[in-house]
């Protein structure tokens, strides 16, 4: 488990929400850059100019965070993807909605959401 401080705040982090948030990226990744398929009866430059693969920005990922604060200890144990619709530049809030759920199975979890992979802001 990682524990970092900040401002006199520890805060502990789960690997399970490290390989959660890496899964979810690489799957979003994979998803915006697929890789070309090779030509194989011509030498032909891909289409972008580039070596076969789509380059982008990296893709920027949202997800929510699952833990609890206790005094000046923030312990974070979980978390989910949240889907993002790029035309609209918003959450699906009925997808949110339902995994807000999960807090109530644990009454003393707060639900936190990050903004990027980029910004990882935490909003208790």
């Amino acid at each position: 488990m990682a524990s970092s401080s900040s401002s006199g705040l520890t805060f502990k982090l789960h690997p399970l929400v490290i390989v959660n948030i890496s899964d979810h990226y690489t799957r979003v990744k994979s998803q915006m850059n697929p890789t070309l398929a090779p030509s194989h009866t011509n030498n032909a430059a891909a289409p972008n100019g580039g070596d076969g693969v789509v380059s982008t920005l990296p893709p920027r990922v949202y997800g929510c965070v699952i833990g609890v604060q206790k005094g000046r200890t923030v312990e974070i144990f979980n978390s989910f993807e949240l889907l993002y619709d790029p035309s609209t530049h918003s959450l699906d809030r009925t997808f949110l909605e339902k995994k807000q759920e999960l807090c109530l199975v644990f009454l003393s979890l707060s639900l936190s959401l990050a903004l990027s992979l980029s910004n990882f802001l935490i909003l208790c």
